[in-house]
């Protein structure tokens, strides 16, 4: 029986045009939320001037602004980092257990993924995904099957549904403790080394 995971194409992950086109638009929503928070300062600052509106409505604006641009700063140095490992790697199909990151105490908010490498003769890697729940939501249907993924598994890098279209940046686990207990939950058994 044929898999209906399309299998990665060789070559480095940049050469995929979904990838691409993906890499393209998470830059634009970065540089989109900078552009939203220097209009936002800029509005704060005419309306602080101009007006007699009271200095909570001109702070609020201030920080509102503030957090895009942060927002937007950090969405670009995070679609850099993907960029530069799209391009030294190639796409690598992983079987992937995907976990919501309620399951597991002092988890944090970042959804976990137990990604087992091909290359490395079945190992695990526990790897927290770097977005929020609605994101991550196309890794879901992943879970126990496979994913696209660039980078090295025990240091992080990209992952995508299969085809490569909607990437989420990954890094590992440090918390040996919690790394272990989700192996032990992905496999079901009490993996030595983790």
């Amino acid at each position: 029986m044929r898999s209906l995971v399309p299998p990665p194409p060789e070559g480095s992950a940049l050469a995929v045009p979904d990838t691409r086109r993906a890499l393209r638009g998470c830059r634009w929503r970065a540089w989109g939320l900078i552009v939203l928070g220097a209009v936002l300062y800029a509005g704060a600052w005419v309306l602080e001037r101009l007006s007699d509106v009271p200095p909570v409505c001109t702070l609020a604006a201030i920080l509102a602004a503030g957090c895009a641009a942060v927002f937007g700063i950090v969405g670009h140095v995070q679609a850099t980092r993907m960029r530069r490992v799209l391009a030294r790697h190639k796409w690598v199909a992983c079987s992937c257990r995907f976990h919501e990151p309620a399951r597991y105490p002092n988890a944090g908010n970042q959804p976990v993924i137990v990604l087992i490498d091909p290359a490395r003769d079945g190992a695990q890697h526990v790897l927290a995904v770097v977005a929020g729940a609605r994101r991550t939501r196309p890794l879901r249907p992943c879970d126990g099957s496979k994913v696209w993924f660039a980078g090295d598994p025990a240091r992080g890098g990209v992952v995508s549904p299969p085809g490569g279209g909607h990437l989420l940046w990954t890094r590992p686990v440090l918390l040996r403790p919690w790394s272990r207990y989700v192996k032990q939950q992905a496999t079901g058994t009490n993996p030595a080394g983790a």
